[in-house]
């Protein structure tokens, strides 16, 4: 027996309230339905790094439907959608993410393409999409920073170090730490030492909009990631965190989609920033260590 999914919370990209098979009007009693298995992140021929393996991990939750550019709903993947409408009509299955990891704020993610077709919607009959395929929208999406662990130099180094020291980031090709690729970032922090922090050179950004942070990482000790900037008036540096990732040493390799403009605006969006993580180790154990890869900033395109 058919049961009609509940839809999810609104995330924080969306202010569109949910629907549900109840948006439309009629005397329909007998809905039709769409089934979808998984929505998968392929490469775009149209962004050169897209082809190197590890650029389009995703993390694909949810899918966020509109039926003729209404919204009827949320619902977490796999599912079967009940709509009461029958005949031709325009399907968008847009896809989600859970921002920040967390399952109360799941949102439709805009640098992602969606599927938009129109169909014949049968009552009591079933159209099955399978796994659907999204793309980078490379018309909507800028990348202020990639840093895939695969070329010789490193997008970070350490925060304050002379860079003829030692950096605190490496590059790591330990087969049983790589997920994707050849090389992975790591930092370490050992017991009673002293954390610090990595960074990027400055980023050049206008678009308020949206700023999302994507990484994978694997990690046996939390660690910070926020931005450095300055105030749009002012000459002070301040670091702001965006979040503390928690470790997930038993869990592997997982994906996060980390919201930084909040951060951004608490500085009053200055053009220019830099993006730091800095490790912890707060229960003070022996060997502490980060990994993380396929590190992407990214946004609306600049004014």
């Amino acid at each position: 027996m058919r049961k009609k999914l509940l839809p999810v919370f609104l995330g924080i990209l969306s202010i569109i309230g949910f629907g549900s098979c109840s948006n439309f009007e009629g005397n329909q009693e007998i809905p039709s339905y769409i089934k979808i298995d998984a929505i998968n992140l392929v490469q775009n021929n149209n962004i050169p790094q897209s082809s190197i393996e590890g650029f389009n991990t995703s993390l694909i939750t949810d899918v966020w439907i509109y039926v003729d550019n209404i919204n009827i709903g949320a619902f977490t993947l796999p599912c079967e959608i009940p709509i009461l409408e029958e005949g031709s009509h325009k399907i968008d299955i847009r896809p989600g993410v859970k921002l920040n990891g967390i399952a109360m704020t799941r949102a439709e993610y805009p640098f992602y393409s969606y599927y938009s077709q129109t169909h014949n919607l049968i009552p009591g009959k079933t159209i099955d999409f399978g796994s659907l395929e999204v793309k980078y929208n490379d018309i909507l999406t800028k990348f202020s920073l990639i840093e895939l662990f695969e070329s010789p130099s490193i997008e970070f180094t350490t925060d304050g170090v002379n860079p003829d020291s030692t950096n605190l980031i490496t590059k790591i090709n330990h087969i049983d730490s790589v997920e994707y690729g050849s090389y992975c970032g790591a930092m370490y922090l050992g017991k009673n030492q002293a954390s610090y922090k990595i960074i990027t050179d400055s980023m050049y950004v206008t678009n308020k909009d949206v700023l999302i942070l994507e990484l994978d990482y694997w990690c046996n000790i939390p660690f910070d990631i926020g931005i450095k900037g300055k105030t749009s008036s002012g000459s002070k540096d301040y670091y702001i965190n965006a979040m503390r990732v928690n470790a997930n040493s038993n869990k592997g390799w997982q994906k996060i989609y980390v919201v930084m403009g909040k951060v951004w605006q608490q500085l009053f969006y200055p053009d220019t920033f830099r993006v730091f993580f800095s490790p912890a180790n707060p229960n003070n154990i022996d060997n502490g260590w980060v990994y993380i890869d396929n590190v992407k900033l990214i946004h609306k395109p600049n004014f």
